[in-house]
């Protein structure tokens, strides 16, 4: 008994999931065998979100905070200029490592806290 109530719990499941992903807009497509189908529209907003947009950068600019808050402001622009007379990758490198208007302050406020 129990397993056809887990079948019959997996099946009314897979309704809902579909019963909702419909709800939300659907486009009705021929199939080749003649039998019409629902198909929902997907939303480019559910792909891309802007939390998995923001959450890379907000990284990038703590651990920049956190390198120039070790080296200190002369020494990591010391060693961004070291990337500026490198090759091509190194000089795109030094564009996005240089020191800009959200590092400075998250690096004064993380010296603070560390002291």
């Amino acid at each position: 008994m129990t397993k056809q109530q887990d079948l019959f719990d997996e099946r009314y499941r897979k309704v809902l999931k579909r019963h909702r992903e419909l709800s939300r807009g659907y486009v009705n497509k021929l199939g080749k065998n003649g039998v019409i189908d629902h198909q929902p529209i997907r939303h480019t907003r559910e792909a891309f979100s802007f939390a998995m947009l923001l959450l890379p950068f907000s990284i990038l600019f703590v651990l920049k905070a956190v390198i120039v808050t070790i080296l200190g402001e002369d020494g990591y622009r010391q060693q961004v200029d070291l990337l500026r007379e490198g090759g091509f990758v190194e000089q795109m490198g030094a564009v996005f490592m240089q020191i800009d208007p959200i590092t400075a302050p998250l690096a004064k406020l993380l010296s603070a806290i560390i002291g």
